[in-house]
This record gives structure tokens, C-alpha cells and sequence, in this order.
């Protein structure tokens, strides 16, 4: 467990990921330090994406955004992966023929180019919710006939990166699936482990020697992945995600649901929220954000003020005991997304608490031979600036552990 005196005193040192006798490609592969590239710059409704000229000539957009010498200097500030997320509701929109295949073409393409800077990469076929349209997460999962056709796009993309080198590059079948949470943590029948072998077995077929992906349901998270029995194939990574605690890492973020959506300066470690930060993150709420109940607000600090600050390791605890107990070498175990971010108006306190955060998430993983993507380049979770150059935050890079200047 990480005590709080580490989390207030976070250097810039990881412990890499405990070495194995490689023999399958995701063993050579090894992820250790990684970076989640963005989904998306612009962002837009699936039909306006196909419906713009030229939008979706470079996919993903950033590609149109960011320069070759910002991914070259990626291996110099100490990232040895990239995943790179990837919306398949385009593909799924324009459906089977020409206009799908230029985008499957324009992936292998993108991974290349990345590759060509010394980083291995990771594909990650990056669903997620799209509530007013046909094509987000939940239809995918939820639909049969969607489903059947999602399934054929992974075969094909898995298809498409055949010619890549098995040790360099791997697949992620699908991020963050969100059903099964009342399975989880219900007594529900679970409907992904039997979808996942399913997007496995059209993969593993195409491709029979590239590295895949594989998740638990529940958004990713590590008792999703702790749920699932694992396939007889040592040519797997296992992912899970967290951005535990959730209060801290998503303040200010207006697309949830809880009271995250009205704080900004929440401190980490939660140590560090006294009674009188408290109150004044209530009252100043409570002045601009009336359905916050005094009541609702006490409670979720109080929370968050209870909780350990050991905490934050729970989750790679959770993903390492998983595959102790399934024989998995934890090299092929990685916490695919941690962030944490940045408020409306970042203060330098608030800068400090993330970069608390980002040391303690970062090195909980590290510490049990674990590998990680911190989420993400650029966007409210940036680990560097917008411009083309992205150039990286130096505090940020100092608690990731990492050599940039």
C-alpha cells in the first residue's frame, strides 16, 4: 500500500515491470510507460463527420493537428507505447465498401507513422457513448445486428495489421464496454464475456499471431476484469481502467452525472481536504450551483475526506491478485487509462494535487509490474499543451516518473 507520505512526496522514479522469459509477442511487447493519444480534436456528430469533405481524409483528425516532431519526441520524454484511440462509429456508419476500407487503410497507416518514432502501439477500438446516435457503446452491445457488424470490423481491422510486427503492435478489441454492472455487482447474467470471445474469435482468426486486447465489462474497470476467466491464449493483454477517486479525478466534468459536476479545487490526497476547505468548496458551490443541496455536498466531501489515500492502489491490487491467480505474468496486465482534470480555473494547488495524483495512480501500477497509459495528450486530461508541438507540462512528466524536459 502506498502510505500518504509518498503521495505528498512523489518523486520522478518507477519501478519497471517485473522481467519474464518472453515468448509469446504480447510478452515481447511489455508495455510500460504509455501515453492515450486523442479520440478526436474536433468533435462531431457521426453524420456531419461524413457528411464534411475532407474531414475524415485524415482519421483520427489529430493527425491534421500535431507535428511530426511532437510524436518523435515521445521516446525522449520516456514513453515506450502509444494507444491510439480510435471511434468505430464512422466505420460503422458508412458501413462494408470503399469508404470503410479507406479508414481501416488510414488505421494500419496511423500506427505506422507512430511506430516510426520507436514506440510500440496499441489500437484501441475506442467505444464509447454516443446517446442520440446509432452507434455509441451501448448500441453496439445492445443491438444484435450492430453487434454482428462490429464484429466483422474488428476481423477486418485485425486483418489489416497482419504485416505489422507482432511484437510492436496489438489490438484492443473494445474499450470500456459498459453492460454488465448489474452482473458485477448484482446477481444479473453477464452478456460480455460471451460478446468479447466473440470479437476474440473473429480476431484471433484473421490474425492469428498479432497481440490482443482484452477487458472486464463495467466500464473497464478492475472488478470487471477480476469477473472474467481468462482465454487459453498466451498471446493477450489484459486491460482495466480507473480513475478512482472518481470525486477527484472528473471535478468540473459537466458530461457526468454525480456531484463531481460542481466542484473545482478539490485537494488530493484526500488528507489534505480539511473541514474548512470543505465548507468553503460547499458555500462557493452552493452559491452558483443551487441544485447542490448542502446536504448532498456535505456527504460526498465528508466521503471523500473518509477515504484512504491508499485507495488510489486499489485498483492495480485488484488487476494483480486477478492474474496471480489465473498464472498471467503481470507484464501482460496494463492500466490502459488514469488521468485526472484540470479544473476551470487551474491554480498551482490544483496543479500539485493532479500531479500527486498522477505519481501515486502512476506508481501503484509500476510497483506490482504493471503497465500504464496515462490519459491523455492533450483535451482537459492533458499531460501537455494544445499546440502542434505539444509540448509536455514538466511537473506532470516529473510525477509520471518521466525524463522530459
Amino acid at each position: 500500500m502506498i502510505r500518504p507520505a509518498a503521495l505528498l512526496l512523489c518523486i520522478a522514479t518507477t519501478t519497471a515491470p517485473v522481467a519474464t522469459q518472453a515468448q509469446s509477442a504480447a510478452d515481447q511487447f511489455q508495455p510500460r510507460r504509455g501515453l492515450n493519444f486523442d479520440i478526436w480534436v474536433r468533435w462531431m456528430d457521426v453524420r456531419d463527420m461524413i457528411a464534411t469533405p475532407g474531414f475524415l481524409d485524415n482519421y483520427p483528425d489529430w493527425r491534421a493537428h500535431v507535428t511530426a516532431d511532437a510524436i518523435n519526441a515521445l521516446p525522449v520524454q520516456g514513453y515506450d507505447f502509444a494507444r491510439l484511440p480510435m471511434d468505430p462509429a464512422p466505420l460503422l456508419a458508412l458501413g462494408p465498401g470503399v469508404g470503410q476500407d479507406a479508414l481501416i487503410a488510414q488505421i494500419a497507416a496511423t500506427a505506422a507513422l507512430v511506430q516510426a518514432s520507436g514506440m510500440k502501439v496499441i489500437i484501441d477500438m475506442h467505444s464509447f457513448p454516443r446517446p442520440d446516435e446509432d452507434w455509441g457503446v451501448e448500441s453496439i452491445l445492445s443491438d444484435p445486428a450492430l453487434f454482428a457488424a462490429y464484429t466483422a470490423l474488428i476481423g477486418k481491422i485485425a486483418s489489416s495489421l497482419t504485416g505489422m510486427d507482432p511484437t510492436r503492435t496489438a489490438l484492443e478489441l473494445m474499450n470500456e464496454p459498459t453492460n454488465d454492472c448489474d452482473a458485477i455487482w448484482g446477481d444479473a447474467a453477464p452478456e460480455w464475456p460471451a460478446q468479447q470471445i466473440a470479437l476474440y474469435t473473429e480476431a484471433r482468426r484473421l490474425a492469428p499471431d498479432l497481440p490482443l486486447v482484452l477487458t472486464g465489462a463495467c466500464w473497464g474497470g478492475p472488478e470487471g476484469l477480476a469477473a472474467l476467466t481468462p482465454l487459453p491464449d498466451d498471446n493477450l493483454l489484459y486491460s482495466f481502467h480507473s480513475y478512482t477517486p472518481f470525486l477527484f479525478t472528473h471535478q468540473g466534468a459537466d458530461w457526468t452525472t454525480g456531484l463531481e459536476t460542481v466542484l473545482h479545487h478539490l485537494p488530493y490526497p484526500p488528507t489534505m481536504l480539511t473541514g474548512q476547505i470543505a465548507s468553503d468548496l460547499a458555500a462557493e458551490r452552493l452559491q452558483t450551483d443551487p441544485p447542490a443541496t448542502q446536504a448532498n455536498l456535505n456527504r460526498a466531501l465528508a466521503d471523500y475526506r473518509a477515504s484512504a489515500d491508499g485507495d488510489v492502489a486499489k485498483a492495480a491490487q485488484i488487476a494483480a491478485a486477478w492474474a496471480d491467480q489465473h498464472n498471467i505474468p503481470r507484464n501482460r496486465l496494463l492500466l490502459g487509462e488514469f488521468g485526472a482534470r484540470r479544473t476551470a480555473e487551474d491554480t498551482e494547488a490544483d496543479k500539485a494535487s493532479r500531479a500527486r495524483f498522477l505519481c501515486a495512480k502512476s506508481l501503484s501500477a509500476s510497483a506490482l509490474g504493471i503497465g500504464w497509459a496515462v490519459w491523455s495528450w492533450s483535451g482537459n486530461f492533458a499531460v501537455a499543451d494544445d499546440t502542434p508541438n505539444r509540448r509536455p507540462d514538466r511537473q506532470i512528466c516529473a510525477a509520471l516518473g518521466l525524463p522530459c524536459q
